[in-house]
């Protein structure tokens, strides 16, 4: 419903204050001039896209590539967008890759690239493609259970509790540090019940077919300590509403934060990183924080949980199932079957 209200007032406002794109200078006939157009024209077929995190990181990666790549696009070639393709690593390449195609026909469709024959970004098998490059090595060493520990503690030297209950929500429940980060007290937990849409799966899957999980704080002892240390922090943080929230240095406001003390994914890696190298963890191949999730799902394994129950809970399950509900309707939440005990992950939150 929530973003159903969204949709429905980002359209009245358009249809009561409507307004028009205007040559920009030395910008006209450049890419930079219609990435603008090709955004607002995205919003307005999809207002939820506002709504979504990924979006802005595909908004700041086209401006980035249209301020990189300025040739008029009248001489524009498939040439010009191989070399700069060349330039980026396998992940940057594979993160713009789907939004850029659409990107390009966009323009395409308005005739505004005449010296090319086909999008360069296409995935037709009769077509020339931009070559990506393979996966590097996996480089960076796994956690183990002492590491997480070590870091934990080396958190709570350093002030860093919202941290340490992150840390635990994401060992106990296998979620990334963007789904822990949006966790609210209020709409994510009532009735003894957390519950999420994991927000990759979502992104990927769109909403009707993401993972919804839930954990019955009454079965999951651990989880619900952290709750209740983060319901204290909330109240000291004058009444924060997010789950991870901590008080900052610089009291501002930005484009990502509803609330001073509200944690955002970026700060939160930050403080792990801090965190690990007080630890002692230096080094290109130390762990980042996404590395306690690989940990669960060795704890799991070690502990003897079947592979399909520990891919249902990381939400990795190559079984996609087709849920058909009437329009209204609240699609269920699937209950996480694993809980750790304190002897299984090696210490205590408290």
């Amino acid at each position: 419903m929530d973003a159903a209200n969204y949709i429905a007032r980002h359209n009245n406002e358009r249809r009561n204050h409507p307004t028009s794109m205007k040559p920009s200078g030395s910008k006209l006939g450049t890419l930079a001039h219609y990435a603008g157009d090709y955004i607002a024209h995205r919003e307005t077929q999809s207002p939820d896209l506002k709504m979504k995190r990924s979006w802005r990181n595909r908004g700041y990666a086209l401006h980035q590539f249209t301020r990189t790549l300025t040739k008029q696009m009248a001489y524009l070639e498939r040439s010009d967008v191989n070399d700069w393709w060349d330039t980026l690593s396998h992940h940057q390449q594979k993160a713009r890759h789907a939004e850029f195609r659409k990107f390009f026909n966009y323009l395409m469709g308005r005739n505004l690239l005449p010296r090319m024959d086909y999008n360069p970004f296409t995935t037709a098998d009769d077509r020339p493609r931009l070559y990506t490059r393979s996966q590097p090595a996996r480089r960076a060493k796994r956690l183990t259970r002492e590491g997480f520990w070590a870091i934990y503690h080396s958190a709570g030297e350093l002030g860093y509790e919202c941290l340490q209950v992150a840390m635990g929500i994401s060992l106990l429940t296998f979620m990334r540090e963007g789904d822990i980060c949006d966790l609210r007290l209020g709409e994510d937990i009532e009735d003894n019940l957390m519950k999420r849409v994991i927000g990759k799966s979502e992104n990927q899957k769109g909403s009707a077919k993401a993972a919804r999980l839930q954990w019955d704080l009454g079965n999951y002892q651990l989880l619900r300590k952290l709750i209740q240390r983060s319901r204290i922090l909330s109240l000291q943080n004058r009444r924060c509403p997010y789950v991870i929230s901590h008080w900052p240095k610089q009291r501002r406001l930005g484009k990502t934060k509803t609330h001073i003390a509200q944690v955002t994914p970026r700060r939160l890696i930050t403080m792990f990183d801090e965190s690990r190298k007080l630890a002692g963890f230096t080094g290109d191949d130390a762990p980042g924080f996404h590395h306690v999730r690989s940990l669960a799902d060795k704890l799991a394994a070690d502990a003897g949980f079947h592979i399909k129950t520990i891919q249902h809970a990381m939400a990795h399950s190559s079984e996609e199932m087709t849920r058909l509900y009437q329009e209204g309707h609240e699609l269920p939440y699937e209950a996480v079957e694993i809980a750790f005990t304190e002897q299984q992950i090696g210490g205590d939150f408290g």
